[in-house]
């Protein structure tokens, strides 16, 4: 079965999405479509297959269409949201869920009320990286758990492949390390341990400017758990890092660059072996068919997404 989608947004992560949404057998993409024309003429140089529209109503109301991609800036979230659960139809949000947490509840309840099929696009919603975490927690492989690190430290700030998100994702109020990068990890951590709650929190913001945070230092507690945040931006020279580490009486297991999976060893980190026969958007897409066909399915709801940006709202405003 083919499953018909419309993409609204096609920066970074929406053409990356639509090559990947093209690529996998139970996916067409049927209609896409960017506010920014400059956008939309690189993907009909690029991708001339891809089925591009006027405008954003003609992919939300394009008849073939059973599922939206939303992949615009976060403050437009919301309101497109809207727009496709008002049409029926099945939403991917791309992360965060929004900027206001009023909104993104309003989002979540007419989703809910409607029974629109809804996912967000966490990088690690889903897949061989997580079911071996999940069993590996399970086994208790690193003994009785004690403690989460999180660590991210990029050569500037946008990155060079987020240069086309430059106007909002280095905005104080609408971009930022933290929502882009911690939400990732912020869900993850819910889902194989529960909740988390900000502790304290420090930030810093370059001098006279609103933008977004150059620096921060965050405790937050997940059960009884704590969860260490340390993450900022260095000099043009600093290679790009991000790892996520649990902590436990008998080891630690840690997620290294990207979907490389280590456990520690007296000799150091050694690769945790994963099943790797499908990539892991692969595997999120496999989800979301299942999904869509109305099968069982791992993948993160809207309210998970609401969850992630109440945590990271709090941190962002704790005082």
């Amino acid at each position: 079965m083919t499953h018909n989608v419309g993409i609204i947004g096609l920066g970074m992560i929406g053409e990356r999405m639509l090559l990947d949404f093209m690529a996998h057998p139970a996916f067409a993409v049927e209609a896409c479509w960017d506010l920014d024309p400059q956008i939309c003429e690189h993907i009909r140089a690029q991708h001339p297959q891809a089925p591009l529209k006027e405008n954003a109503a003609a992919v939300l109301d394009h008849p073939e269409v059973a599922l939206i991609y939303i992949a615009t800036p976060p403050v437009t979230h919301v309101d497109y949201g809207l727009e496709v659960v008002a049409r029926g139809k099945a939403l991917l949000m791309d992360k965060p869920l929004a900027i206001e947490l009023a909104d993104s509840r309003k989002l979540v309840e007419a989703a809910e009320s409607k029974g629109i099929p809804n996912v967000m696009n966490f990088a690690y919603g889903a897949g061989p990286l997580v079911d071996a975490l999940e069993n590996a927690l399970a086994a208790q492989v690193i003994g009785q758990l004690h403690s989460i690190e999180v660590r991210f430290q990029f050569p500037s700030w946008p990155l060079p492949n987020q240069l086309s998100a430059a106007s909002w994702i280095t905005n104080r109020n609408t971009g930022g390390m933290v929502r882009e990068m911690f939400s990732h990890y912020v869900y993850l951590t819910h889902r194989l341990l529960g909740p988390l709650e900000v502790i304290s929190a420090v930030l810093s913001y370059p001098e006279g400017e609103e933008a977004a945070e150059d620096f921060v230092l965050a405790s937050l507690k997940c059960q009884e758990i704590p969860l260490w945040l340390m993450g900022g931006i260095g000099s043009p020279h600093t290679p790009r890092t991000s790892d996520w580490t649990i902590n436990g009486s008998e080891g630690a297991l840690r997620i290294g660059e990207g979907y490389q999976l280590l456990r520690a060893q007296e000799q150091g980190w050694e690769v945790y072996p994963v099943e790797n026969s499908r990539s892991p958007i692969e595997a999120r897409l496999d989800q979301l068919a299942d999904m869509l066909a109305g099968r069982s399915h791992k993948l993160p709801s809207l309210l998970d997404g609401l969850d992630v940006q109440e945590v990271i709202e709090d941190l962002l405003d704790f005082e």
